[in-house]
């Protein structure tokens, strides 16, 4: 952890309560509250220490059980429908199928598809 991280989770321990985004920007000279959240793979700098919610930031080791359940449950549903949705556009996918020439076939597998054409006077 970078000395920035260790400042701001002293200053959240000191605090004991919620501290929004704006205050922390404030007082370390942060110009937005990006840097305080995971960016890719990249850690934030509350990430190892703090929970957020929509008033700011908190100490894990401060928070209730029922401010945790919270937090643990909302980032749970968040990765449980990012999987849903991979899920469903992989189905998509596989599913499609692309012209070529005179017929179609399956994207992924290539194999051919087959129609049935009805006569019209049918």
């Amino acid at each position: 952890m970078n000395d920035l991280a260790e400042q701001i989770e002293q200053y959240l321990l000191v605090v004991s309560d919620w501290v929004s985004s704006d205050e922390i920007c404030v007082r370390f000279g942060l110009k937005d509250d990006r840097p305080l959240r995971q960016v890719g793979s990249r850690q934030g700098l509350c990430s190892g220490f703090a929970i957020s919610g929509n008033d700011g930031f908190k100490h894990v080791s401060l928070a209730t059980t029922a401010e945790w359940l919270h937090f643990k449950h909302r980032l749970r549903k968040h990765g449980i429908a990012e999987l849903i949705r991979v899920r469903d556009l992989g189905q998509r996918r596989h599913n499609s199928v692309k012209a070529i020439r005179a017929g179609q076939f399956e994207r992924d597998t290539g194999q051919g598809v087959m129609q049935l054409e009805v006569p019209a006077n049918a």
